[in-house]
């Protein structure tokens, strides 16, 4: 895929009309939802979710279990446009989309995906702890880190 011009990105809500190429998405990365659990998502009132739209297409997906405060349980791009800042912006966008009655962010990360861990401190998460052998196939750690929304870092 050829490289993306982050200005062209568009952060949009998730909805019906991104759910093929959100479902393609998922099915390349690890530990991905199905299309069924996307649509779940939607009609999830407590869930905010967002894509990254680049010339129509959806090339990246995060969701938010929010109340007053926020949990990402789950970001992605597609494999073929990785490192282009599109996760970081997609999450960056989000996070200031939420309703402003959200404090915090909190998220777990495999302890191996070193790419994301860097984008989260990036960012301003700090990591508050591990869990060992949260995950399974394959077997991982996770780290949970927490952004204080308006505290670490001025995202506005």
């Amino acid at each position: 895929m050829e490289n993306i011009n982050l200005e062209n990105l568009k952060i949009e809500p998730f909805s019906i009309k991104h759910i093929e190429d959100v479902t393609s998405i998922h099915s390349k990365v690890l530990d991905g939802w199905s299309m069924k659990g996307l649509i779940g998502d939607l009609a999830n009132q407590s869930t905010e979710s967002y894509v990254a739209v680049y010339e129509g297409r959806a090339l990246g997906f995060c969701s938010f279990i929010a109340t007053e405060d926020a949990e990402l349980v789950f970001i992605c791009t597609h494999p073929l446009c990785r490192r282009q800042g599109i996760g970081e912006k997609l999450l960056r966008e989000a996070i200031i989309a939420l309703p402003k009655t959200v404090n915090s962010i909190v998220l777990e990360v495999r302890s191996q995906n070193e790419p994301a861990i860097k984008m989260y401190e990036k960012m301003g998460f700090v990591t508050l702890g591990k869990r060992k052998n949260f995950y399974s196939f394959p077997e991982d750690d996770a780290i949970v880190m927490e952004l204080i929304k308006g505290g670490v870092m001025n995202l506005n």
